[in-house]
């Protein structure tokens, strides 16, 4: 299990991050988040007016955190700026969840949630730093 991840592929695998950022009295906020990998950025859904949502409207500066949670151990914490967006489309919004979920429970899942209720949020990344833990490798 020796070698380095490519952190660009890395983050086209469907890890579950978490999303940092700081809310209106400056104290760090961080949630998990599904996302999606486009050009280099990172997409993620979210309800309209979420704490996340409110938190990037007031200081935009964010970092995502993605990680490998078996051997070997590897992260991606992903620093920048987040922009608010319109909600996914509904292929995007198939594309996220058959990618968590797999294409049963993804379509699913879609059927019964509402995409007008959401916001995406695009960061951008500005900075990423890569860990390749040493556990688990030669």
């Amino acid at each position: 299990m020796s070698g380095q991840v490519d952190v660009q592929e890395f983050l086209k695998e469907a890890n579950v991050a978490v999303l940092a950022t700081v809310d209106g009295q400056g104290r760090p906020h961080a949630a998990p988040v599904w996302y999606l990998y486009e050009d280099g950025d990172l997409i993620v859904s979210t309800g309209r007016g979420s704490q996340k949502h409110r938190n990037i409207e007031r200081n935009p500066n964010v970092t995502l955190v993605a990680d490998r949670r078996t051997l070997p151990y590897f992260a991606a914490m992903v620093s920048g700026r987040a922009e608010i967006g319109p909600p996914l489309s509904d292929a995007k919004r198939l594309e996220l969840a058959t990618r968590y979920l797999g294409g049963e429970m993804g379509r699913a899942y879609v059927a019964r949630t509402e995409a007008g209720s959401s916001v995406t949020i695009r960061l951008r990344p500005e900075k990423v730093i890569e860990f390749n833990g040493q556990a688990g490798r030669d």
